[in-house]
């Protein structure tokens, strides 16, 4: 039998190749698993999204005034048109992502400020939204309520903000009527009552086709 001998230099050159092989061996193994978790991770996201969309969804479905966020560039205006003072108790009727809370609390921090909102995407929006204004503004002026505002005591409300259906509106005015103290003042983002009358309309002069061209303002 013959019996091969390698060198010291082939051996070495062996063992290298042998060392390479379950290297790349072993990153094939890790690239497979990286991809295998990406692709987990595609669908996780993936999910989470279409979980998210059919609450939004199915929110709106059962809502009475479905989410559609008042326009950023009236939010000045629905200020100004509140006539807020410190220890006002400011209620919004329908808060959606809270965005009117969130602006009229940065520039009045010393009220109060309630949102009621019954839709569970929105209401998600809303307090998250809480959390970071609390933590990166140092406010904790806003209460963010899951409810149906129908049942919901406003009392001690002095202001109201709403952005909701005329029919919605006029089955909250016997609400009003009966509950809310006098002097509230109300103001509302493109409806208004029917058998009640606005004691202020503003204009905002917005085009044609934008949202909230118009406030009205009550008293009661």
């Amino acid at each position: 039998m013959e019996v091969q001998i390698f060198s010291r230099a082939q051996i070495c050159n062996q063992e290298y190749f042998a060392d390479f092989c379950r290297f790349l061996l072993y990153n094939g193994i890790m690239i497979h698993i990286l991809f295998g978790l990406l692709d987990w991770l595609i669908f996780l996201i993936l999910l989470s999204v279409l979980i998210l969309l059919f609450v939004w969804m199915w929110g709106n479905i059962r809502a009475k005034v479905p989410f559609v966020g008042v326009p950023n560039r009236t939010l000045k205006d629905i200020e100004k048109a509140l006539l807020l003072k410190e220890g006002s108790v400011v209620y919004d009727l329908g808060c959606g992502d809270g965005r009117v809370l969130f602006y009229l609390s940065k520039n009045n921090p010393k009220i109060k400020y309630i949102g009621i909102e019954n839709s569970m995407f929105p209401f998600i929006l809303a307090s998250v939204e809480n959390w970071w204004h609390k933590k990166i503004n140092k406010l904790d002026n806003i209460k963010i309520i899951k409810a149906d505002f129908f049942k919901v005591d406003l009392s001690n409300a002095t202001h109201i903000f709403t952005y909701l259906y005329p029919n919605v509106m006029d089955d909250l005015l016997p609400k009003f009527d009966k509950e809310i103290k006098e002097g509230t003042r109300l103001v509302s983002a493109s409806f208004h009552f029917t058998n009640k009358r606005e004691i202020n309309e503003i204009d905002l002069k917005r085009g044609r086709y934008k949202l909230a061209k118009k406030i009205y303002v009550y008293e009661f």
